[in-house]
């Protein structure tokens, strides 16, 4: 039986417990909507989308929960173009329980987005570099084709920066060390075919994702190599 209350009184239990303004959100308390959510629960909660809360707003919980527990994948792809950053991650955590559930579906959600934006892949990264979802070395084999696309991305932008392009180079910064992990020898293949890229933006994504202590627990020897070629090169 579900914890949470119908209409008005939802939203005021959720703003309530939201833990914003503040710096992270009541995270333990959204992954409990997520599962236990009744479609009117969700469809309420995502109706305060239309208001575009502040992200550090209570209200903007309420909206994270209603993305989270989504299963609409239009709802979740538009939410993922949001300007409002804990909307984003919210849709990756509703692509992520999609997947838990059906991953093929999601792979060929993800197959059918067309001349996906950057903001639009930077939700495929977020959504498929989750432990989770990574459950045999062909799963981690694919996900690193598909970071190895975007790397690719990266290395050719030349243009000013735009915030799309800073948000999505941001998750790159950590996405990669999870896929690497996941699959230690094609990961650590990838990451050092990576490291002989002239590229300053892609020595700054090589760089970031270092700093996850999961590559040091994978193989630190390795780890410390690479945080140490980086550095001559620098």
């Amino acid at each position: 039986m579900s914890i949470f209350p119908q209409g008005a009184e939802l939203l005021q239990v959720l703003e309530k417990e939201s833990k914003l303004p503040g710096p992270a959100a009541n995270l333990s308390l959204l992954k409990q909507f997520l599962k236990e959510a009744t479609a009117e629960q969700v469809a309420l909660c995502l109706s305060v989308l239309d208001k575009k809360p502040d992200p550090d707003s209570p209200a903007t919980f309420v909206a994270m929960c209603g993305v989270a527990a989504s299963a609409n994948p239009e709802v979740l792809r538009k939410a993922a173009n949001s300007d409002n950053k804990r909307i984003r991650e919210s849709a990756a955590l509703g692509f992520q329980n999609l997947g838990l559930k059906d991953l093929g579906k999601l792979y060929s959600t993800f197959e059918s987005w067309e001349n996906a934006n950057l903001l639009e892949k930077r939700c495929i990264a977020a959504t498929l570099c989750e432990g989770a979802l990574i459950k045999t070395p062909e799963m981690a084999e694919k996900i690193l084709g598909v970071l190895n696309e975007y790397m690719e991305l990266i290395e050719l932008e030349k243009k000013v920066k735009s915030d799309e392009y800073k948000v999505f180079k941001k998750a790159m910064g950590y996405c990669i060390s999870v896929a690497v992990a996941a699959s230690p020898e094609k990961g650590k293949e990838f990451f050092e075919g990576w490291m002989r890229s002239p590229s300053s933006e892609i020595r700054w994504v090589l760089s970031e994702n270092l700093k996850h202590d999961r590559l040091r627990k994978m193989d630190s020897v390795w780890a410390d190599a690479q945080i140490e070629a980086l550095s001559d090169v620098e």
